[in-house]
Order: C-alpha cells, then sequence, then structure tokens
C-alpha cells in the first residue's frame, strides 16, 4: 500500500520538473534565456560545492562563540 501511495505522491513533483525543463529548453522570451543562463550557473556552482564538500572530508564545526557572533547572544529571562 506504502508503494502506491508514493507513486501518488510522485506524480505531481515529476510533472513539475519535467513543466520546469520543458520550459527551460524553449524559453519564449530574452529575460526568460537569461533566468534560465543564471540558474543554470547557479545550479552548477551549487553541485561544485556540494562535490567539494563531498570529498574534502572536513564537516563544518559550528560552536557556541559562532552562533552568539551571528546571531547576538541569547536573551534568558
Amino acid at each position: 500500500m506504502d508503494v502506491e501511495r508514493d507513486r501518488l505522491l510522485l506524480r505531481p513533483l515529476l510533472s513539475s520538473l519535467a513543466a520546469f525543463v520543458g520550459a527551460a529548453l524553449r524559453p519564449q522570451s530574452l529575460l526568460a534565456r537569461a533566468i534560465v543562463t543564471v540558474l543554470t550557473i547557479k545550479l552548477i556552482a551549487v553541485a561544485g560545492m556540494a562535490v567539494y564538500a563531498h570529498f574534502s572530508d572536513q564537516s563544518a564545526t559550528v560552536d557556541a562563540v559562532a552562533v552568539d557572533r551571528l546571531l547576538g547572544p541569547s536573551s534568558r529571562p
């Protein structure tokens, strides 16, 4: 039963993904072509960062000092 439910949930995702790819392959205007180009470059950059992070075997360390520096100290009641 779970397999059938998963198929039903996956169908809208695949159809919207297919529509997105179809629109990217045949952009209608100059602005649409520019947007597709920029999004493609960003997608390649994010994929490159993910590959680098995966193969570098380094994990990002976050400690309380870094969080306080970025977000500010937490307020205590």
